[in-house]
């Protein structure tokens, strides 16, 4: 036989075409994990936010409400107050001030009970809506605070919020939807609520609102519903239907509310009533603006019901958008999960699979412990990236632990197997559902859903039916499988390290990461190896293309150089007067203030407990009073009694008053009860203007015990400041504070 007539033997491609189809469906997964991270763009605004008048307004708005800090009680609150009232009355509405006080008590870890006590002026006016019987409808509630914090830097927060809420008041008055639309301007929102509180305890308007939506300026990323309460499907629909762009989940709802700096519903929940927190937004205004206006009009034409609703799990899908169900459905796929995960045990290793198991599980659990012990090692480097609004180190790390995950669970299935590796793999994230679903079920979907996928598939292919199918059709029941991890995790893992990182929280993400590497195990049945090692290492070479940084921050107005901390301090109990400043590096100018100066502890008047700070004498200014403090009445029998009262003469808009010594047993103020149990005694108060207060402390016969009174004001003493060049710090008429202190003793 001649060459020419010999058999070319055939070339076998089972091998390469397995793994171009398995990087395939890899490839697919990815897409869809990128998808889900995503978000649908904003839709044009509408014709009147579109126009140049509208943000011609909003920036007058901005301009007015953000000239000078609003906090409670003084004169910047007050003009923001009256700017409201007039924008409101011009649009033809009848706004009123709401003045009440407010009382709020927290109980600290260590068992000291801190009361607030303050005098709000909310801002109110209704709408009415154009249905003929709005007036025997709920109504919707619309509110934002318009209080600040006492800092020079804060005054721009919240003016952007303000200044569209006005707007789409003025719109949704040229044209009302069906319901009464009530506005609420809140004050007092940074000492505790206190002005929503007020609101739903005392005004007569809260017992008719059927939904409220608030609206926050907190954080620099775009608008996003953050919290909600009470709310259900029914809720959570019109939110869907008006502004579907607004991404959001209940993930991100239970992880908010573990958080004590993070927006909150607050008092608002006592309404009884669906209640919807938007947070973000400032950045856009007009964007901003638009989604307020949408989800006004949509809850503003939708019948509402008094009364809170079943509580549901909310997320985003690809391509489906947003998607809602109630709560308690989470628990069949965890039931479903737990039956699928012992039958697959019972059924491939039967009674005698005790060894299989344990070597699959604590296989996977040293796993887990490799990742997590690399991923500490960068604990302090993750931690600082969060707060810098760095995203590549976490990434990066999150990217090498996942390679080094997937590359473990294909040793490892060599000396134990495939199927004793998955089923070990799955129990993990198993485990930590039965937990979520029990004490956090908002969040409980993230695992619930994916696991139930992941095991139906796992049972698929290791049953009669999936050995008989060609490899094409089972590398889509796994990817099938796989599809809600890959549409769930990244944005569940996005959102917890956006939200929590920068409050230094950064370790719950990563630890949210761990369960949902375990599902990666899945890719163990099928010979996909060639396929995941080229994943992996375009996943590793990637790291060197990822962005440095997320979108760059809003800019915040200059803090003063660190001047806003600088305190004028009264003292009557020294007789003197001192300049205090927190410890860092002093400049010429600074240097004048505490001439041949360190920092130390102010032992004289804060004890051997404070914190160390630059002090100097300073001149005494008579035009800062003492506060006006006179015991009343001493007398010790069962218990000791103390009476006295407190005025403040320079009209304070912020009173610390501070128990040492002893414990209260019963305190009052002005009649009013603050605490009925011995704890550590401390008191806020707000807006007392030049009242005289009334104080009746109780505590144990054998105790002595000081009240110490602190006013505190906006802004120093500037005449009374050093001399400044032409180099030296500006300091704003409003930086600083001024603090003016005596104390009472009772033997």
């Amino acid at each position: 036989m001649d060459a020419a007539s010999a058999q070319i033997p055939a070339i076998r491609v089972t091998g390469f075409m397995q793994a171009l189809a398995g990087g395939l469906g890899l490839a697919i997964l990815v897409i869809l994990g990128w998808m889900a991270l995503t978000q649908p763009p904003p839709p044009e605004p509408a014709m009147q936010i579109a126009a140049g008048s509208w943000n011609a307004r909003v920036q007058e708005h901005m301009r007015v409400l953000g000239a000078s800090p609003r906090s409670i009680a003084t004169e910047g609150n007050a003009q923001a107050r009256t700017y409201l009232l007039s924008e409101l009355r011009a649009m033809g509405l009848a706004p009123t001030v709401q003045r009440a006080t407010v009382r709020k008590s927290v109980v600290y870890y260590f068992g000291a009970i801190h009361n607030t006590v303050g005098v709000v002026h909310n801002v109110v006016a209704r709408i009415p809506g154009s249905a003929p019987d709005a007036s025997r409808r709920p109504a919707l509630l619309l509110t934002a605070h318009y209080d600040s914090g006492n800092a020079v830097r804060d005054t721009a927060r919240g003016a952007a919020t303000m200044a569209a809420l006005l707007e789409t008041a003025r719109s949704l008055r040229a044209a009302p939807p069906a319901n009464d639309v009530v506005l609420l301007f809140a004050d007092g929102h940074h000492v505790g609520a206190l002005g929503a509180k007020g609101f739903v305890e005392q005004h007569p308007l809260a017992a008719n609102v059927g939904l409220a939506l608030k609206f926050d300026p907190a954080g620099d990323a775009g608008l996003r519903m953050l919290e909600t309460s009470g709310a259900g499907g029914a809720a959570l629909a019109g939110w869907m239907r008006a502004a579907p762009e607004l991404r959001g989940s209940s993930l991100e709802t239970t992880l908010a509310r573990m958080l004590n700096d993070a927006p909150h519903v607050g008092p608002l929940a006592a309404l009884d009533t669906p209640v919807l927190l938007f947070a973000g937004g400032e950045n856009d205004p007009r964007q901003l603006g638009d989604a307020m206006l949408r989800l006004a009009q949509t809850y503003g034409d939708t019948p509402l019901e008094r009364g809170a609703q079943t509580a549901a799990a909310y997320f985003s899908l690809p391509i489906v958008g947003l998607v809602q169900h109630p709560a308690w459905l989470t628990w069949a796929p965890t039931i479903l999960s737990c039956l699928m995960l012992g039958f697959a045990w019972r059924r491939l290793f039967g009674a005698d699979g005790a060894t299989e198991a344990a070597q699959g599980v604590f296989g996977v659990c040293f796993l887990l412990l490799v990742v997590r012990v690399g991923s500490w090692t960068w604990r302090e480097e993750i931690a600082a990236a969060g707060l810098a609004g760095e995203h590549r180190l976490p990434l990066v790390v999150m990217i090498v632990a996942a390679c080094v995950f997937v590359a473990g669970l294909y040793l490892f299935r060599r000396s134990v197997g495939a199927a004793a590796m998955v089923l070990g793999a799955l129990a993990w994230p198993a485990l930590a559902l039965l937990l979520v679903v029990f004490f956090l079920p908002g969040a409980a979907y993230v695992l619930a859903w994916p696991l139930a996928a992941a095991l139906a598939a796992f049972l698929a292919l290791q049953s009669r039916w999936g050995g008989r199918q060609a490899f094409a059709l089972r590398l889509l029941v796994l990817v099938a499988g796989l599809a809600p991890a890959a549409a769930l995790f990244p944005p569940a893992l996005r959102d917890a390290w956006l939200l929590l990182a920068p409050h230094h929280m950064y370790l719950p993400p990563m630890l949210m990461a761990l369960p949902m590497l375990c599902f990666a195990s899945l890719l163990l049945v099928l010979s996909l190896a060639p396929a995941v090692a080229a994943v992996l290492a375009l996943l590793a070479a990637s790291c060197f293309a990822l962005p440095g940084q997320a979108a760059p921050r809003a800019a915040l107005p200059p803090a003063s150089d660190g001047l806003e901390r600088l305190v004028y301090y009264k003292d009557a109990n020294t007789w003197r007067s001192y300049w205090l400043l927190p410890e860092q590096p002093l400049d010429d100018w600074r240097r004048q203030l505490f001439p041949g100066r360190r920092p130390t502890i102010f032992v004289e008047v804060f004890g051997w407990n404070s914190p160390r700070q630059w002090y100097a004498e300073a001149p005494r200014d008579d035009a800062v009073a003492f506060p006006e403090c006179f015991a009343l009445l001493n007398t010790v029998g069962k218990v000791r009694r103390a009476t006295f009262t407190v005025r403040s003469k320079n009209r304070a808009p912020h009173i610390e008053l501070r128990m040492s010594g002893a414990k209260a047993l019963r305190s009052r103020l002005d009649g009013m009860p603050l605490t009925s149990k011995e704890a550590p005694w401390l008191l806020s108060l707000y807006g007392m203007e030049d009242r005289v207060l009334h104080f009746e402390i109780e505590s144990a016969p054998d105790e002595i015990f000081a009240i110490t009174v602190q006013e505190r004001m906006p802004g120093v003493p500037q005449h009374l400041l050093p001399s400044r060049d032409e180099g030296a710090p500006y300091l704003r008429e409003q930086s600083g504070m001024t603090m003016s202190t005596d104390i009472l003793r009772f033997y």
